[in-house]
């Protein structure tokens, strides 16, 4: 009688209950190496997810769960659209010396990932897939330093600007690099290059009418308010399933409807930090994910080809922002701040990474790749403390206590 209605034993947990315990997890970590080491929480995150990982709990990567890469799209949708509308882009127009540098610090970047992997012994056009997919400093980072510590001053403006331009550059290297991949022979590169006109022509068009649906939007909720923040989270939600469903670009919009609102309206729009506490969540989770599937297997993997790849990706940025620090009004301690602050690497590359392993010959990249991933784990670890420390010697971050709340205006 009494048997009927106890549980049975020994318990088994399911999903929700390891989905809760990663997210105390991941937020008792943030939290810790926020107040105690006055660093970035989203390492505390990411190093949650290896914890977990190490136990056993960890994702596979090369065969990442709908559900976990749902959440993964969902956040970096929030974030695009977030930095593109933190973005001045009439900022180019009164200083073109920071589109040179823009163009500048990818371009050098991607050459000597390039070259290194080439000297190494791997593919023309697989080292190409991993110097593309590396050219962008992560928005997701930029953004959380950004606002945790309350950072204000020309790098961080730089920062944020160059941060969404080598992104754009990216995801435009990765799709012509993924339509060369399919292309065979002339009638080959013809269709791969109608496929790359058709992927940014939706993209724009997307882009357009979810900036016009956020400007309708605008005028009925107040966006400074919770309701009108889960609204606008909402819009971002369908621009993304229907950018899905027809096979236009799911990054590239969203950055883009940010940029496109912002030019309508250069005054930037106030709202919660990630539009709310559901934009929060997903970041935590953003960060969980990645923590999780890029685990000590994965750092380790790409061996000595990793490393040397951070190294020289490292000191082609810097090199960028130096040539044309002084040019674009910058001092030389901003410029070499700037340089240093545009190495972190985190979803965007992640997700682009994921996009090659999904194609026609994601098999045969499987050892390029893992040295992507490797990458990739090592700077969302290490990249965020130097960009940290690089806001703070530029005096972007103000001295004194650091300040223990997570809200603010983006």
């Amino acid at each position: 009688m009494i048997n009927s209605y106890l549980p049975a034993w020994p318990l088994h947990p399911d999903g929700v209950f390891w989905v809760g315990a990663a997210l105390v997890l991941a937020t008792l970590t943030g939290e810790s190496v926020f107040r105690f080491l006055k660093w970035p929480r989203l390492v505390g995150y990411a190093a949650a997810g290896m914890i977990l990982a190490a136990g056993g709990a960890g994702l596979n990567v090369y065969e990442l769960q709908n559900s976990a890469r749902a959440i993964v799209d969902t956040a970096l949708a929030v974030l695009l659209f977030e930095i593109g509308h933190r973005v001045n882009l009439r900022w180019l127009r009164a200083n073109p010396a920071l589109l040179g540098m823009s163009l500048l610090e990818s371009a050098l970047g991607f050459g000597a990932v390039w070259i290194t992997l080439v000297f190494l012994g791997f593919a023309a056009l697989q080292s190409a897939i991993v110097a593309g997919l590396l050219m962008a400093t992560s928005p997701a980072v930029v953004l959380r330093i950004s606002s945790e510590f309350r950072t204000n001053g020309q790098v961080t403006e730089r920062l944020l600007l160059l941060s969404a331009l080598n992104t754009f550059y990216a995801l435009l290297v990765c799709s012509l690099l993924l339509g060369m991949m399919d292309a065979d022979g002339p009638q080959g590169a013809a269709a791969s290059a109608l496929h790359l006109l058709y992927l940014l022509g939706g993209s724009v068009l997307a882009a357009a009418l979810l900036a016009w649906a956020v400007n309708w939007v605008e005028r009925h909720f107040d966006f400074r308010d919770e309701g009108g923040a889960l609204m606008l989270v909402g819009l971002i939600v369908l621009t993304l399933s229907l950018t899905r469903m027809l096979n236009w670009s799911a990054l590239l919009t969203p950055l883009l409807a940010g940029a496109l609102l912002r030019w309508r309206s250069p005054r930037p729009r106030l709202w919660p930090r990630h539009f709310g506490t559901a934009g929060g969540v997903l970041m935590v989770l953003l960060f969980l994910i990645l923590g999780l599937s890029l685990n000590a297997r994965i750092l380790l993997a790409g061996g000595l080809a990793a490393a040397l790849v951070i190294v020289v990706r490292l000191v082609a940025k810097l090199a960028g922002a130096l040539a044309f620090g002084r040019v674009s009004g910058a001092s030389w301690r901003q410029s070499v701040a700037l340089g240093l602050s545009l190495n972190p690497a985190a979803g965007v590359s992640f997700v682009l990474a994921l996009s090659f392993l999904g194609s026609s010959a994601g098999a045969a990249l499987h050892p390029m790749l893992a040295v992507a991933f490797s990458a990739i784990a090592l700077l969302e670890l290490l990249a965020p403390l130097l960009t940290r420390w690089a806001l703070g010697y530029s005096g972007d971050i103000a001295p004194g206590p650091v300040s223990r709340t997570t809200g603010g205006s983006a």
